[in-house]
């Protein structure tokens, strides 16, 4: 029976359909060693695969290549990068196999491995039975890796607003305290629709929708959520009123939602905002769904 891990120099692996490689999957220390992505004696560093299912199936021929991210170990999830929430960089649990471990990943991280070649390469290797997402983390790794190139842009204008009125740095400050319990904040704007606006005394029209997470303590979640809906709202009056009158940006209205209730609809509607959010000095483009 064939050694999967002989040298190059008596077999030339191979790569298959049959791959055990999927998308989330994590690669052993000495794959990660050989393949110069970590250091003999990082115990901290943890490659995972980001490709997709499908470009794993496909031969060396037509996918050369497996993406993966070398992310780094860490002793909880950062609430301001669970679910999600950050474009950048994401915090994910691995609880399916024996390493109950906590892993951060930077998007600029992202390299490629080859599936096959004559020296070190994926084909020769067999995930890490030891680190493993379940479910519902492959799922945040799939959302976080679409909104690296999904996520809406808002109107400059718009952005800039946010900024002078000092509304964006403390709308980061209150996610900070929601730790894992919100899943995503949407904004509508306008309703949707492309309108120039003339001074602070012409407001952007805001929604903001608040999606929790139901998976561990519905209950506990729902709670964080009014709250950081009560505390949005103190922002909004504190920041963008003038004698009762809004300026730059009107607060419309702020509602709660679970993620096992937003519709389809809702989710083309709106777009997700994230705290480092940028615009394009470009015409917004349209709503894009987050599934």
């Amino acid at each position: 029976m064939t050694n999967p891990h002989e040298s190059a120099e008596s077999v030339e692996p191979k790569w298959s359909r049959e791959t055990p490689w999927r998308q989330g999957s994590f690669l052993p220390r000495d794959c990660a060693v050989a393949l110069g992505l970590v250091e003999a004696d990082d115990d901290l560093s943890a490659a995972i695969v980001v490709s997709h299912d499908c470009d794993l199936a496909q031969s060396a021929d037509v996918e050369p290549d497996v993406e993966v991210i070398v992310g780094t170990k860490v002793d909880a999830v950062d609430g301001n990068y669970a679910h999600a929430k950050n474009a950048r960089v994401v915090h994910l649990a691995c609880p399916g196999g024996s390493d109950k471990a906590f892993v951060a990943l930077q998007a600029h991280k992202k390299t490629r491995v080859p599936k096959e070649c004559s020296g070190a390469c994926l084909a020769t290797y067999e995930p890490n039975p030891a680190l493993r997402l379940d479910t519902a983390g492959h799922r945040i790794l799939q959302r976080w890796l679409a909104a690296r190139y999904r996520r809406a842009a808002f109107p400059d204008e718009f952005d800039k607003r946010l900024t002078d009125t000092k509304v964006r740095e403390r709308l980061a400050k209150a996610l900070a305290q929601t730790q894992q319990h919100i899943a995503g904040v949407f904004f509508d704007v306008d309703g949707g629709e492309e309108k120039d606006r003339e001074g602070a005394d012409d407001p952007y029209e805001l929604g903001i929708t608040l999606l929790y997470s139901a998976a561990e303590d519905p209950d506990e979640a729902l709670g964080e959520a009014k709250k950081l809906k009560g505390r949005i709202d103190e922002i909004f009056d504190a920041r963008c009123k003038v004698d009762g009158r809004w300026h730059s940006i009107e607060l419309v209205y702020v509602q709660v939602i679970s993620d096992e209730a937003m519709t389809v609809a809702e989710a083309q509607r709106l777009n997700r905002w994230h705290a480092d959010h940028i615009s394009l000095r470009a015409d917004p483009v349209g709503p894009i769904a987050d599934s």
